[in-house]
């Protein structure tokens, strides 16, 4: 009897078709990005999975970075490491935008794919 009530309710009607169509709303949605990300999928050849299977760059670029940072903590290594510091504060700024673009080609484009991605 409280159910023929509850579910006879204006109230509990309206709440009821909002949930409901909430969840239509969610599952055509789901099912749009399913078909994009279907579509997408299509367009990459296996040329270009690949040549990324196959592309050491980024890995190479971690273990110099690294390196460069762990030869700091070593005592051997300290001096050369200041000197090195020394000899690049006069570099050309050349140099500079020649490793930045090299690290942003590596690195940095898939940061800002991910960063758009969320907006």
């Amino acid at each position: 009897m409280i159910w023929l009530k509850l579910l006879s309710n204006p109230l509990t009607k309206i709440i009821a078709n909002k949930t409901i169509g909430a969840i239509q709303h969610k599952l055509e949605k789901d099912k749009i990005i399913k078909a994009k990300e279907i579509e997408a999928v299509k367009t990459v050849s296996v040329e270009q999975i690949r040549q990324q299977e196959n592309s050491f760059k980024d890995e190479w670029l971690v273990v110099v970075f690294s390196l460069i940072f762990v030869f700091h903590f070593v005592p051997q290594f300290q001096e050369t490491m200041l000197r090195g510091w020394e000899i690049l504060e006069y570099a050309s700024d050349y140099f500079w935008i020649i490793i930045l673009t090299i690290v942003g080609a590596s690195f940095g484009v898939n940061t800002v794919k991910k960063f758009t991605a969320k907006k």
